[in-house]
């Protein structure tokens, strides 16, 4: 009945739309004609937001009249500010860019303020969210920690990628709220490299992980029962698993679930697509009314089936509003949150092991993000980072995608599945 209600009220605001736009629609159709919208992506090609914002820029230019195509253009760089800033300030206004980026990015100017963040959320143009999010904590399944006490009892150390991650700020925030005994180990490189900590017994769980990225990519875990899903994180329970603890439960007052819904509000925005300021507002209602529309398509769903990427969308409305009530969220609150994150109890820095591997390349797959070589007489992988793995080739610095089966290099990593700190190659 939720999704029915939602379909209608979809329905009619579109229709409403197409009524109240007259000449304006008009226009925009005139200037989308044969236009090409760029989006920006705020992180490296094959992660999550790279999936959603080219999915969706596949599908959305067919419900726009003049049929623009769409060009993903991927901007990484701190975490997606870079990104963000540059839709906000330097991005055309006339709405022809778009932009999608980590939805915890669009709330720095709140939990950091004075770090040299310029740029107002609430002044962007808000299209719409690919799918709301629920994230877990996890332990891996040798731990014998499977539950809220244990980690009170026991305690527990966790991995993260860095002192300001999902993973860190969740752990936390249960540290706080729940009297957990919750280490955290950060540094890691990568989300993947957490989990290969897990899987070789470095760190005892994860707080962090997406419920939709186990489905889509760890589904071994699920059938090999190789985790024990503790506690689910978000506004709502995820439908897929009801007898989870849902962190809101864990609230002790209202003061908590002042300070949950601020934490977890990203998470209900989970994959969302917005606008520079100022774009024309017949324009912006076309991107906005072609979003749902998209969301609805059965090509669209069909493929996102076959990609296991998770669609459960808000409008441009319901996202806006979102973004509002968390920037008007009381004074008090805000500083509590920020208390939080600024807290430094329990954290560690990883140690890194890293050793040299002299070896042939045999395999380069996903244009250099992935290579294999033997070592010990196995063949094994090693991960390439964008910025993260310095490359050089005969003594020059190279990009990955010049890596190629054959060369001969030293490669500096941990071992299989790693991601590689240097190589150098011949």
């Amino acid at each position: 009945m939720e999704g029915l209600s939602r379909s209608l009220q979809w329905g009619a605001a579109a229709l409403a739309l197409t009524l109240g736009l007259g000449c304006g629609a008009a226009s925009a159709a005139e200037f989308y004609k044969g236009k090409r919208i760029n989006v920006y992506i705020g992180s490296s090609p094959g992660g999550g937001y790279d999936q959603y914002g080219r999915l969706v820029g596949r599908h959305m230019g067919k419900h726009i009249a003049g049929k623009p195509t769409f060009l993903p253009r991927n901007m990484p760089g701190a975490s997606g500010r870079r990104a963000l800033q540059y839709i906000y300030a330097k991005a055309a206004r006339d709405g022809s860019a778009l932009g999608i980026v980590l939805r915890g990015t669009l709330f720095d100017p709140l939990m950091y303020p004075g770090k040299g963040i310029d740029f107002d959320v609430t002044e962007m143009t808000w299209i719409g969210s690919a799918n709301s999010e629920v994230t877990t904590c996890v332990t891996w399944h040798t731990t014998g920690l499977a539950t809220l006490d244990d980690f009170r009892t026991k305690g527990i150390t966790v991995g993260a990628v860095g002192p300001n991650s999902t993973g860190t700020i969740f752990a936390k925030l249960l540290n706080q709220v729940s009297g957990t005994k919750i280490g955290i180990v950060t540094g890691y490189p990568s989300s993947s490299q957490v989990h290969l900590a897990m899987e070789r017994g470095e760190v005892q769980g994860r707080c962090g992980l997406g419920w939709d990225s186990i489905v889509a990519r760890m589904q071994n875990w699920l059938r090999d029962k190789k985790i024990n899903i503790v506690v689910q994180f978000g506004m709502r329970k995820h439908k897929d698993i009801p007898n989870v603890l849902f962190a809101m439960d864990l609230a002790r007052n209202d003061a908590d679930r002042k300070v949950m819904e601020l934490m977890f509000g990203p998470n209900l925005m989970g994959r969302p697509f917005f606008g520079p300021p100022g774009i024309p507002e017949d324009r912006a209602g076309v991107l906005r009314t072609a979003f749902i529309a998209t969301m609805k398509d059965p090509a669209f769903l069909k493929e996102a089936k076959n990609l296991d990427v998770a669609i459960d969308p808000l409008d441009g409305k319901e996202v806006a509003a979102l973004v509002k009530r968390i920037y008007g969220m009381p004074k008090q609150v805000v500083e509590d949150v920020r208390t939080i994150l600024a807290s430094r109890r329990g954290l560690s820095e990883r140690k890194a092991n890293y050793y040299d591997v002299k070896a042939k390349i045999l395999e380069v797959k996903r244009k250099g993000r992935r290579i294999s070589f033997m070592e010990k007489g196995k063949k094994v992988q090693a991960s390439v980072g964008g910025s993260a793995t310095k490359i050089t080739i005969a003594g020059k610095k190279a990009k990955r995608s010049k890596l190629k089966a054959g060369l001969e290099c030293t490669i500096t990593y941990e071992g299989h599945r790693t991601q590689a700190k240097a190589i150098a190659c011949n």
